[in-house]
């Protein structure tokens, strides 16, 4: 599992709104399964972030594999939305 995209670093102001991403890829063997496709999730300040609004898209790949993306849109900004947002990915259970 590759991450190929981190989430950035993000400066706005309260009442805007923010929008982290990130993408990671999965190389396959003999073809995508559904069962095997990598699940993303986000987390703040080491906690499982509870807020906004998020979506997840998973390409099987020719030849086997995976790509996946998911975005957190965070709005209205308040104060209380500042941290250290983290996006992590896991196949079978397993949080990387």
């Amino acid at each position: 599992l590759t991450f190929l995209e981190h989430p950035a670093n993000v400066t706005a102001t309260p009442g805007g709104s923010a929008r982290l991403r990130c993408r990671v890829r999965m190389r396959g063997g003999a073809g995508p399964e559904p069962g095997h496709a990598p699940e993303l999730g986000w987390a703040r300040d080491g906690d499982p972030a509870e807020l906004g609004d998020s979506d997840m898209a998973q390409v099987a790949l020719p030849g086997g594999g995976w790509a996946a993306t998911s975005q957190l849109r965070i709005f209205p900004l308040t104060a209380s939305d500042s941290g250290r947002y983290r996006c992590w990915a896991r196949v079978g259970g397993g949080a990387q």
